[in-house]
């Protein structure tokens, strides 16, 4: 009993010094970014990451969203549909490269209004966070996310790169003369995890 009490005042202990000392890195967002989830996002463990390995459980575009704390410039915390969440940006160089990406992810109107008046057949893909021939890019954008900056560096460009989490391989999203997407390139099992099959 002794042994079990005294990890346990040990563990209190380095709680409370791990918070003062994480409190210090942390900074207050005066006033917070409001708004909702862009699109369809893929926590892992807790995480929001601007890498975006797709696969596993999806936060549905539209939820509310308040992010109130950040640290370090590369993480930020906050709410998403009344859950706690981190976000962390992979990619940030400084408080301001992770302040725009949070923009990006945060929207001030809830996009849940625009996909009403898409047809029914891209609806069902976005609501799958899956893709579907003839989508445009603010289609794919609400159903995958963005792609990571590393990948694709010009949202402009011909074909955005996703990676897989089952896998761990990448699948290529792309766009015809027209800006909508025309196919598919990757392995058929990565391929297979974003492609919205009617």
């Amino acid at each position: 009993m002794k042994l079990s009490h005294s990890f346990s005042r040990t563990a209190a202990v380095i709680a409370v010094v791990a918070s003062v000392f994480l409190s210090g890195c942390a900074t207050k967002l005066a006033p917070p970014l409001n708004g909702y989830t862009c699109c369809n996002l893929r926590p892992d463990y807790g995480w929001v990451s601007s890498t975006n390995m797709l696969g596993g459980a999806i936060v549905p575009a539209g939820e509310p969203a308040v992010i109130d704390t950040m640290k370090r410039d590369k993480y930020a915390y906050g709410t998403i549909g009344g859950d706690y969440v981190s976000l962390r940006d992979d990619t940030a160089r400084s408080k301001e490269d992770m302040q725009r990406w949070m923009r990006q992810i945060v929207v001030p109107t809830d996009p849940k209004l625009t996909l009403a008046t898409w047809s029914p057949d891209v609806q069902k893909a976005v609501y799958s966070a899956k893709v579907i021939v003839g989508m445009t890019r603010p289609q794919v954008l609400m159903s995958l996310s963005y792609p990571s900056r590393n990948d694709t560096k010009d949202l402009n460009g011909n074909a955005w790169r996703y990676w897989t989490t089952q896998e761990d391989e990448p699948v290529d999203i792309l766009f015809g003369a027209d800006g909508t997407v025309s196919g598919f390139s990757g392995k058929p099992s990565a391929v297979r995890t974003v492609e919205f099959k009617r």
